[in-house]
């Protein structure tokens, strides 16, 4: 029989296998550590090896998405530790919309999806975050903060209302809110006009 997984390496399967189910491929090492806030890919490879090691993933070849399941993560475990979020209403991936607020819906989502800090889910309408994986239809896991990193996947509110999903870049005499589809621009947050960053996406859940 198997060591028991460590609570670190059941959250990296966790996320690997929820990663797969959305996306259709593997994480990269370097999006399992982003992910966790870990420093070093090294520290990811141990968990990977463990992994590995005890018959929950196998590597295909030496590429960076080259992990696979071998057996679906222990189900029971996942229902036990699944926590239920709130549902706050639509997001918008494409033009700001107005988001609906006061739905009182909850989704079950992973434990390793819920931040320290307050966390609740809003759903996608539209397409400017495609190419990030995020789809018309999905529903993101939102955590409160509102001072973003560069390049982060945020909930941002212009002008008092119209909120929006998109990647945060702060520059030089503006505030570029940059989606992830070719065809689209980015919007453009000049100084003197409202902007409040409601949060950043540490999740995505897509309903088949």
């Amino acid at each position: 029989m198997s060591e028991p997984l460590t609570k670190r390496q059941k959250q990296v399967l966790d996320f690997v296998t929820q990663y797969i189910e959305v996306h259709g491929y593997a994480p990269s090492y370097r999006e399992i550590a982003e992910a966790f806030k870990l420093g070093s890919v090294a520290t990811v490879a141990e968990h990977v090896e463990s992994l590995v090691s005890k018959g929950l993933l196998q590597k295909s070849d030496n590429s960076a998405r080259s992990l696979q399941l071998v057996q679906p993560s222990d189900k029971d475990f996942e229902a036990d530790s699944a926590v239920g979020l709130p549902i706050l209403g639509l997001i918008a991936a494409g033009s700001p919309i107005e988001t609906i607020s006061g739905h009182q819906e909850t989704l079950e989502v992973p434990p390793f999806m819920v931040g320290r800090r307050h966390s609740y889910v809003l759903q996608v309408k539209g397409q400017s975050m495609i190419e990030d994986g995020i789809l018309d239809g999905d529903y993101v896991v939102v955590q409160e903060k509102t001072v973003p990193s560069k390049g982060e996947v945020v909930v941002a509110l212009v002008n008092g209302s119209e909120a929006t999903l998109k990647r945060y870049y702060k520059e030089k005499d503006h505030i570029r809110l940059q989606p992830a589809n070719s065809t689209m621009d980015p919007i453009i947050v000049k100084p003197g006009t409202p902007i409040e960053i409601q949060g950043v996406v540490i999740g995505v859940i897509r309903k088949y």
